[in-house]
């Protein structure tokens, strides 16, 4: 267990203790600033939350990210999709 000191407001000082987490690390072991935001009814949040670097990333548009399996399911809904416009 861990513990952080936390400036409190007014000048007092507080301590926060618990189990420290790794790092999240993308596939590639970089390490994870991202998740991916790809729609998924079976995950508590409703997304697939898989840790990404940025490299590894794929953005469909401004502030989502995809993981490179849900960017493959995206670029072939897309396609499917152009089609039937057309």
């Amino acid at each position: 267990m861990s513990c952080t000191v936390v400036e409190l407001p007014g000048g007092g000082r507080g301590f926060a203790c618990g189990p420290r987490r790794a790092p999240r690390r993308c596939g590639c072991g970089a390490p994870a600033s991202l998740l991916c935001d790809w729609k998924t009814p079976v995950r508590k949040s409703g997304t697939c939350d898989a840790p990404l670097c940025a490299r590894c990333a794929s953005s469909p548009a401004p502030g989502k990210n995809l993981c490179p399996e849900h960017a493959g399911a995206w670029a072939q809904w897309k396609a499917a999709h152009q089609e039937t416009e057309s």
